[in-house]
């Protein structure tokens, strides 16, 4: 018989890991909607074209038709339909839809995943969770809202406890006029800018390589080019740096003006984690403005774990109203991966429930039942074995889910005894609810 697999790069957690996961994504949800965002769901499905036409890789897009579809049913590619490769272009559709349904500024989160068609590797998945939000506006977004969107993205890694983070910050408008005032056209300057992109992947050797295959770029602005990605420091060096560059253009003093706006915008105890990084360039062709990334300190290996910006035309392929936004995502399952790996969470408890009720008696079941739902309607999860069975089977399966608590029922006496396994203590259950209180603030 062949061995029993799963598609490589279409990860699956055991129990004990998708309750961590739950647990992650329910941290974030409570900090987006404790900012006042709201909560939407797109299709999985979208028009290839939809996705295709704002910076989607082909190779990247996982095209989807029916099995049995003939040529007629199929449509043709423009028309064919595709899973989405981030929640950013589906939202633009969907503002674009909903246009009068909406109140402006729309303030959205969105929990999904979503599909690329990546080469699986450690810490690259095919399929992955995004926990994203955006903020639209209808013809003007405020910088406030940059800056809010970076400080949410603070919170959220914040409240994800996996270490330190840092936030890399920059503007696209900053490379463009830099670029421009080099003397490059409007060809050469997106292929710079999606060159740079990349400088963490392949180095600047690998950054000069792609520059002369192009042979859009000489060996000498290459130079140039990388000598500006140099400048990494704290937001007011940054500034000076930046101010001191002499560089004449009018797109780079708004950039750089912008960039100041934002930083003074962030609360002080967010600020102190930004660091201004000129080789920050974020390669999707939709950012226009603020550009972000985010990482953990002392984990390289991590990488990127959260990223963002601010598009100011997204949408117009779907309306010709201008619908300006800024948004951040989190690659949840990524990030997930890697800490399972580094143990930077623990994966204890293969079952939500934290007691057990014990049976060593059939009799006995009703009042059991009837003690779990008490428990229940208290908050705490709770099991009841399902056959008899001598207390060190019970306690051990207990003990190997990861349940706190056994219950014993006494139907007679109508007394309630709770052992905890760590410690060994067993005692009477006086007051089932302050029992319960105490179980959920432990």
């Amino acid at each position: 018989m062949a061995k029993v697999r799963n598609i490589s790069g279409f990860p699956e957690w055991l129990p004990e890991q998708k309750i961590v996961e739950e647990a992650l994504i329910g941290r974030v949800r409570a900090v987006y909607e404790s900012f006042g965002f709201a909560p939407i769901e797109t299709p999985a499905v979208e028009l290839y074209s939809t996705l295709a036409a704002k910076g989607g890789e082909e190779k990247e897009i996982y095209a989807l038709r029916r099995a049995a579809a003939g040529p007629d049913e199929a449509g043709e590619k423009d028309d064919a339909l595709a899973l989405h490769f981030d929640l950013t272009v589906p939202l633009a559709r969907y503002v674009a839809q909903h246009l009068n349904d909406l109140v402006f500024p729309f303030k959205r989160y969105q929990l999904q995943k979503v599909w690329r068609g990546e080469r699986p590797q450690k810490g690259r998945f095919r399929e992955f969770y995004q926990l994203d939000i955006d903020v639209i506006a209808r013809d003007v977004l405020p910088l406030a809202a940059d800056a809010e969107v970076v400080t949410v993205l603070d919170h959220a890694l914040a409240a994800l406890a996996l270490g330190e983070h840092g936030i890399r910050l920059n503007n696209r408008k900053i490379l463009q006029g830099l670029y421009e005032s080099f003397g490059l056209d409007s060809q050469a300057r997106a292929a710079a800018i999606a060159t740079v992109d990349k400088l963490d992947k392949i180095g600047e050797e690998g950054v000069r390589d792609v520059f002369r295959a192009a042979d859009e770029i000489d060996d000498v602005m290459a130079d140039r080019i990388l000598e500006t990605t140099t400048l990494r420091a704290a937001p007011a060096e940054a500034l000076a740096k930046l101010r001191a560059m002499g560089v004449a253009n009018a797109l780079f003093d708004e950039g750089v003006d912008e960039l100041e706006r934002v930083i003074e915008l962030v609360p002080s105890d967010a600020r102190k984690r930004l660091v201004v990084d000129l080789s920050l360039a974020r390669g999707l062709d939709y950012y226009t403005g603020t550009i972000f990334e985010a990482y953990l300190d002392g984990q390289p290996e991590f990488g990127t774990v959260a990223s963002g910006g601010r598009y100011d035309d997204l949408a117009s392929q779907f309306t010709n109203k201008k619908l300006p936004g800024v948004g951040a995502s989190i690659g949840l399952t990524r990030l997930m991966d890697l800490a399972f790996q580094k143990k930077l969470v623990e994966t204890g408890r293969k079952s939500p429930a934290r007691a057990l009720i014990a049976i060593f008696d059939e009799s006995e079941r009703a009042a059991c039942n009837a003690v779990a739902d008490e428990v229940r309607e208290h908050g705490v999860a709770c099991e009841v074995a399902l056959k008899k069975a001598k207390l060190g089977k019970q306690m051990q399966y207990a003990d190997a889910k990861g349940i706190e608590y056994v219950l014993f029922v006494n139907a007679e006496t109508k007394t309630v005894e709770a052992k905890e396994l760590a410690s060994g203590e067993q005692k009477e259950i006086e007051d089932l609810a302050a029992w319960c209180r105490g179980v959920l603030h432990s």
